[in-house]
């Protein structure tokens, strides 16, 4: 290509940090990404892209960024080549396993890895072949509790009716900032425009949430201000009240089993029981309910704020019942199972109540680990973890305990990090390997897949050649594959086209091929058959008896502890008692955003402790007030911000913030680590699901003593 060409080439992308992948565009000059905007002529996405989607182009030129294989000797870090540190890590691994077996090594994936299509697959085969079962995944701080209520009530992992929201007439939204955090489990390009466009033709919107989110308003609807983790019970409060009123439809009775069981469940859940549970008066309660069932079409959207509580599991399966006893599931308008570009059904079918095993720690599921019994494997096991491979992630800072994190990854022989910076894991790691970013790399966009309202494929060429000597991650695992002796992509006559052998797979039942969808314009293909309702029953529920389990056997002690737990909430709100959530911002995204100085300006140096005024006064602090939080894990020391947004008796600040020496405007503007005040090691988690509790935490809030340090 001459100079000429080269010159402010534009290139068709999409993103990579949440679900919606919005289309953008990138301009190239001279090899370098100079500007980077949202695509006005996506077929999809229309123009549309959020803060965070933009400043992934100063993620892919932070000087900070990892260029070149690093070695830690004692404190000094050596930059190596990548011959040296695919031998090293490799030699190392070997002997790990040689003194311990191969259940000595365990890996962490991350969050990003869920948006590159070729890092799970790569790491799979690199782990498998290397004998070991100890994976750690963020999915267990993040959306497990989905796969396992989805598993046990449709009899996959992998279906999970997303709203249709452009066509209903009632939208319930729990736990989600669809105007900060854009959706999750659900991929819609503006999920806020959307809902704005439903309230203005006339839908009834609720979002419950305990704080006032950005995402309520006139524009928009009210928030249901519910006391933190008692989600559950004001789903049973609903469904007892359709149940009690407008009752249940009839096709329940024809497509549903235990269905006496749940009506056995949600009796002892009245809107007036519950209402001192969950903060709600009852009236409105039942209100709620006679709307959502009487209305022509009405939908339900869960989102992690649910998911983190200690009963996410629980809460989606009372998601999937509210719509589906008001008849709203596969119904136009209600939740509608999205059919993309693979129909994912049948690869998530599993019986659920097989899926348990018991462990040292306790029972828990089959798949990924609990994040939370990560320091616990590693100090406290008979067969510990000595060595901890960690893919695109920072479990130091995202999962509760860090102190006890630190000290077990401190007692490691060997930590591998592969990874955009050297984050406040790498800091402890012996070895870091750097890796692409979303603009060095060829993708598709398989994070929606299953979750789109209008169902579409992408594909995106690397928009620039990698810089430096950052590797994509399947080529790094290749590589340590090959240097092990293992099966490699790299050992295929054309690597390439062995790594993406099963995306093209996959197309080929959309009647598609790489190739052709590398041709189409822009690489993009939309589905207009992909959101219909009508087919799910018959086509897509993976039950063997074809029916939907409106309470599945294997829930039975989790549904029994449940009254048990609403006497400790009520008697919580009733002393005083302060909780503790995570809040969301349009300028971060876990802590590898947390080295973006166009998100850190001006009163975005530190994450503060929102307060109610009134807590603030019966507390005797102020705005602006250095405070210690303290839980039973752990003490933080943060600073007060009032916001009368947040109920009374919660506290909230967000999350991955704290500092990271390899990462400049992280370690100057550190903040503060919330997940240090979180649950962890055994109990901490949701045994039906392995999700970690990581809001509704019980804290006390004291002014820092005059003097401290």
């Amino acid at each position: 290509m001459s100079d000429a060409l080269e010159i402010n080439r534009e290139v068709s992308t999409f993103c990579r940090v949440c679900e919606p992948a919005c289309g953008l565009v990138a301009t190239v000059d001279d090899g370098q990404i100079v500007h980077v905007r949202a695509d006005d002529d996506h077929p999809v996405s229309k123009g549309f892209a959020c803060t965070k989607g933009i400043a992934a182009l100063d993620i892919h030129r932070d000087p900070d960024r990892l260029n070149h294989p690093q070695h830690r000797v004692g404190d000094r870090w050596d930059q190596v080549s990548w011959d040296d540190a695919i031998s090293g890590v490799a030699s190392e691994l070997r002997a790990v396993i040689e003194r311990h077996g191969p259940q000595a090594v365990a890996t962490y994936v991350g969050n990003p890895s869920a948006f590159n299509t070729l890092a799970g697959p790569a790491t799979g085969s690199f782990f498998a072949q290397l004998g070991m079962s100890r994976y750690f995944s963020s999915g267990t701080q993040d959306c497990a509790n989905k796969f396992a209520g989805s598993e046990a009530v449709f009899g996959s992992s992998t279906i999970h009716p997303i709203p249709d929201i452009a066509n209903t007439d009632a939208l319930l939204v729990l736990g989600a900032n669809p105007r900060v955090s854009k959706g999750s489990f659900i991929s819609i390009s503006n999920m806020y425009r959307e809902i704005m466009q439903a309230s203005a033709r006339g839908a009834t919107i609720w979002f419950v949430n305990p704080r006032r989110t950005e995402s309520s308003g006139e524009r928009t609807g009210e928030t249901l201000q519910i006391v933190p983790g008692t989600d559950v019970f004001l789903l049973a409060a609903l469904i007892h009240e359709i149940d009690a009123g407008p009752g249940f439809d009839r096709c329940v009775d024809a497509r549903g089993k235990h269905v006496d069981e749940l009506r056995a469940f949600v009796a002892e859940y009245s809107a007036d029981a519950v209402a001192p549970i969950v903060g709600i008066d009852a009236a409105t309660i039942r209100d709620v309910a006679t709307t959502f069932a009487t209305v022509p079409r009405a939908a339900v959207h869960m989102s992690t704020g649910v998911n983190m509580g200690r009963h996410g599991t629980l809460a989606y399966w009372l998601v999937h019942m509210l719509s589906f006893v008001t008849g709203n599931l596969d119904r136009e308008g209600g939740n509608v199972l999205s059919v993309g570009f693979y129909a994912s059904a049948k690869a998530g079918r599993r019986e659920y109540a097989a899926g348990f095993v018991d462990g040292e720690f306790g029972q828990m599921r089959r798949g990924s680990l609990p994040g939370n019994l990560l320091a616990d494997h590693i100090l406290d096991s008979e067969s510990p973890v000595k060595a901890l491979i960690v893919l695109a992630g920072n479990p130091l800072f995202t999962i509760g305990g860090e102190e006890r994190l630190r000290e077990a990854f401190e007692s490691l022989e060997l930590i591998v990090c592969i990874d955009l910076y050297r984050n406040a894991t790498g800091d402890l790691a012996h070895w870091l390997l750097p890796s692409t970013d979303m603009f060095e790399r060829s993708d598709i966009n398989i994070t929606g897949l299953g979750l789109q309202s209008e169902p579409w494929i992408q594909w995106t060429d690397a928009v620039v050649e990698p810089h430096a000597e950052r590797r994509e991650e399947w080529r790094i695992f290749a590589a340590l594959a090959r240097e092990m002796g293992f099966r490699s992509p790299l050992d295929a006559d054309d690597p390439e086209i062995e790594v993406w052998a099963r995306t093209d797979h996959m197309l080929s039942g959309r009647g598609l091929s790489l190739d052709e969808l590398r041709a189409a314009p822009k690489g993009t293909v939309k589905f207009e058959d992909g959101l219909a309702a009508g087919e799910f029953y018959d086509r897509h529920l993976q039950h063997a008896d074809g029916l939907v389990d409106c309470c599945p056997t294997a829930f039975g002690p989790a549904i029994a502890a449940l009254a048990d737990e609403a006497v400790a909430a009520t008697d919580a709100v009733a002393n005083g008692g302060l909780r503790l959530i995570s809040r969301r911002d349009t300028r971060m995204h876990n802590s590898w955003f947390s080295n973006v100085e166009s998100l850190k300006r001006g009163s975005r140096s530190n994450n503060p402790l929102d307060v109610h005024v009134d807590d603030a006064t019966r507390l005797g602090v102020a705005d602006g007030d250095r405070v210690v939080v303290r839980s039973d894990w752990g003490e933080i020391e943060a600073t007060v911000r009032l916001d009368d947004a947040v109920r009374p008796g919660v506290v909230a600040i967000e999350h991955g913030w704290g500092r990271q020496s390899g990462m400049r405007l992280a370690n100057d503007k550190p903040g503060v680590n919330v997940n240090r005040l979180l649950p962890s090691g055994p109990g901490s988690f949701d045994p039906l699901s392995n999700q970690a509790w990581m809001t509704g935490i019980p804290v006390t809030i004291s002014p820092v003593a005059v003097g401290a340090v």
